[in-house]
């Protein structure tokens, strides 16, 4: 038995509505995943803490498994997929306020990582690229069993010109001899220093 246009319709858009609604609101739940910048720090920009949901800002690339759970941030990566290019490996991209106040600067990154529990890495590098101007090349730790917090000293390259905003990223990876490596990712902290 067809149904009736009058039945039909109705139906139809109630379904399309109830389906809009709850996208709307599964999106409204999460947190807003992009460009991270310090809107949420301090006004001069002296510590900037990256943690908690916002880990799902961290983006990746083929070979890269990244799931954000208990606000701990799991990067896999298969032994293929570790590339020199930071843009290429599981990265996060930070917002133009950053990469403006960072420019020329010395800025201590602190990550606090730990291997994951099955095929969990034994070393993890990361990168700070400034794009064109450069980057700080891979920096490698060491890891211990449990969670540890890995420092680094960083100088920002300055801008090419005084008012281009070029792509600054900060990429994070296991270190990968063979097959497939993790780690855990709970916290990464920027401290501006000062002009280097």
């Amino acid at each position: 038995m067809p149904l009736k246009d009058i039945v039909f319709y109705p139906v139809i858009v109630a379904i399309v509505a109830v389906m809009v609604v709850s996208a709307l609101y599964r999106g409204w739940l999460q947190p807003q995943c992009g460009p991270f910048g310090g809107a949420n720090g301090p006004e001069d920009y002296s510590l900037i803490i990256l943690k908690g949901q916002d880990l799902c800002r961290m983006q990746g690339f083929l070979g890269y498994e990244l799931n954000l759970e208990d606000e701990v941030l799991t990067i896999r990566a298969d032994q293929e997929a570790v590339f020199a290019d930071p843009q290429q490996n599981a990265h996060f991209e930070l917002g133009p306020d950053l990469e403006t106040v960072y420019a020329g600067h010395k800025i201590r990154v602190s990550l606090t990582v730990r291997p994951t529990e099955g095929a969990g890495a034994q070393a993890f590098e990361f990168n700070y690229s400034a794009g064109k101007a450069g980057n700080s090349g891979w920096i490698r730790f060491d890891l211990k069993p449990e969670w540890d917090t890995y420092t680094a000293e960083i100088d920002v390259p300055r801008k090419l010109l005084e008012n281009n905003v070029a792509l600054d990223y900060l990429a994070v990876r296991p270190v990968v001899p063979e097959k497939t490596r993790g780690i855990e990712l709970s916290e990464i902290r920027f401290r501006r220093l000062g002009r280097w």
